[in-house]
């Protein structure tokens, strides 16, 4: 490690730019991933809740498979036909409100009615209803009671941070939600104890994963922004690998020298990664914490989440593929004969 310490003592200058770069791509994409987790959580919350235990469930379907959560509706007959092929489904269903908080357009929230428990969430008793903190923000996180239309709900508890589509969610009994979503069918999902109970036409059973992937908003948002991941993380291995291929043919004569006093191709690389894994730890880093601390500091500002899934892992990734685009982009250099190398040089 000798020879990488004195190169990035004595070129600091082109160091510290390969540095900067590799930290501003990684504010990026680790900034990039915490926004779609983020985004993520306030898109299905509400649905990965109703998945948390060990329930399939229930959609209407087309020739095209199940068709949209946004477009689910029940019919009574089709209700039936599941509650008696599995007499412990429970019906839930989801839909659009406007809550009236006094002003002209009042606040768009989303009821979800639960005829039991399922997952983590448990309804309410008829005529009450849970809120979620993002309705406490709209309406006032004292409130107790809430108005939609001709119908004044009493607020007795809260679900925690819980989102669909974007929207604060309310957790209402089925009969209230049915009172609150006059044209939302019978339910718009049904959550049953086992997938093989249910084969009706007409109808298809999904997993948790399955009922989260019916929301067509977060299935575009989510492939945009994954997409964009990918993309900087690929951008990372090329700058990287351009930087240490144009930095390792400056060093040929080094190199030369190296091998031609008996240094081994194996100390070589060493040496090279090791000067990759020292801007990459600097600059990644950097990066990443920067990214953590914006999360920290503006919790409210924008949709972002600080996790390991949003600070490690594209730590480990941008590391792993920054140390394969220097190893890929040095093997020339390390692969040269020595006698040749110092000969071209005289």
């Amino acid at each position: 490690m000798y020879f990488a310490l004195r190169d990035l003592r004595t070129a600091r200058g082109r160091f510290a730019l390969i540095t900067g770069v590799v930290l501003l791509l990684s504010v990026l994409v680790a900034g990039l991933l915490g926004l779609t987790a983020g985004l993520a959580h306030q898109s299905v919350s509400a649905l990965r809740a109703l998945g948390s235990g060990d329930s399939s469930f229930v959609l209407p379907a087309d020739e095209n498979g199940a068709v949209d959560l946004d477009r689910a509706a029940f019919t009574e007959g089709q209700l039936n036909d599941v509650t008696a092929a599995d007499p412990s489904a429970v019906p839930v269903g989801v839909a659009r409100i406007r809550v009236d908080d006094g002003s002209e357009t009042g606040v768009s929230a989303v009821a979800v009615g639960l005829g039991g428990s399922v997952g983590s969430l448990t309804p309410p008793p008829p005529g009450e209803v849970l809120a979620s903190t993002g309705v406490g923000d709209e309406v006032g996180a004292g409130a107790t009671e809430l108005r939609v239309d001709s119908s004044a709900l009493r607020v007795t508890g809260g679900v925690g941070d819980l989102w669909h589509s974007h929207t604060p969610v309310v957790v209402t009994d089925l009969a209230t939600w049915h009172e609150l979503a006059p044209r939302g069918g019978a339910a718009t999902t049904v959550a049953v104890s086992s997938a093989e109970s249910v084969s009706h036409a007409g109808l298809t059973v999904v997993d948790p994963d399955g009922l989260v992937s019916s929301l067509p908003s977060h299935r575009a948002e989510n492939t945009s922004l994954n997409t964009m991941t990918f993309m900087l993380l690929a951008v990372t291995a090329l700058v990287v690998g351009a930087f240490f291929a144009v930095w390792g043919m400056q060093r040929r004569r080094d190199v030369a020298v190296i091998k031609a006093l008996g240094g081994s191709t194996t100390a070589v690389v060493r040496d090279a990664v090791g000067q990759a894994a020292i801007v990459l730890a600097v600059g990644i880093g950097g990066g990443v914490g920067i990214a953590a601390l914006f999360g920290v500091v503006a919790p409210g500002a924008v949709p972002y989440v600080v996790s390991p899934a949003t600070t490690v892992l594209p730590a480990v990734l941008l590391a792993v593929l920054g140390l394969a685009g220097a190893a890929v982009s040095l093997r020339p250099v390390v692969a040269a004969d020595p006698a040749t190398a110092l000969g071209s040089l005289r």
